[in-house]
């Protein structure tokens, strides 16, 4: 098998840098053996593709394959079944060109018989939201809805699970704009800052009213609106 070439590189690269946090790509090249290698804070996909192209012109394509089955490992996974599935269909995509696949143990095997599929362009909409960069927990949740350009149900499970997280953070059982006010006002719970300057206030209380306005305008609409009168473009 020739090496991957700089194109697979970079939508491997991409697949990592949108599961993985900063944090997490350090540990990511820890666990395949690289423990000098420590994210950088510059944008993660590119990062990930400037060491894995580096890895490989000195080490062969094979250290590659063994980044792309820890990427796949199921222990990677054990809080999020239903993302193994995502990036299992996202990186046999890539590897399909070169007649490989990894199965939902996390080991690549060699097939023949496997058709290439790789394709010369990913969809305009997986495009646009790849581009954003968005958190880990954004792409967990609206990836697969938007790609299928079901965007209403993308931005109300989004909602839904910054809703969760608040929740779960603040310890609170209240929901939607009500939970927005009582974690994150100057009195709640959640700080953004120390409060010391009213600067710092000022940010705390700003993003309150955000969030606030984040539940009232998405949220609640969608959750009382039937999808056919309350349009999501």
């Amino acid at each position: 098998m020739n090496n991957l070439s700089d194109s697979a590189l970079e939508q491997l690269s991409k697949i990592i840098g949108n599961r993985y946090t900063g944090t997490d790509i350090t540990s990511f090249f820890h666990k395949i053996g690289y423990v000098n290698i420590r994210h950088d804070g510059t944008t993660k996909w590119r990062f990930v593709n400037e060491h894995l192209k580096q890895i490989q012109t000195k080490n062969g394509y094979f250290e590659i394959l063994k980044a792309i089955e820890q990427l796949c490992s199921p222990e990677e996974f054990f809080q999020n079944r239903d993302e193994l599935s995502v990036v299992l269909g996202e990186v046999n995509e890539v590897l399909s060109y070169y007649q490989l696949r990894v199965n939902k143990d996390g080991k690549m095997v060699h097939n023949s018989h496997i058709e290439p599929v790789l394709k010369s362009k990913i969809t305009e909409d997986a495009s646009i939201f790849n581009s954003r960069n968005y958190h880990p927990e954004i792409r967990k949740h609206a990836f697969k809805l938007f790609n299928d350009g079901l965007y209403f149900h993308a931005v109300f499970e989004c909602c839904k699970s910054f809703d969760k997280c608040v929740s779960e953070k603040a310890e609170m059982d209240k929901h939607g704009a009500a939970l927005m006010g009582a974690a994150l006002s100057p009195n709640g719970c959640l700080k953004l800052n120390k409060q010391e300057t009213e600067t710092q206030r000022n940010e705390q209380e700003g993003l309150m009213h955000l969030c606030t306005g984040l539940m009232k305008a998405i949220r609640n609409p969608q959750g009382h609106e039937p999808e056919l009168y309350w349009k999501m473009h």
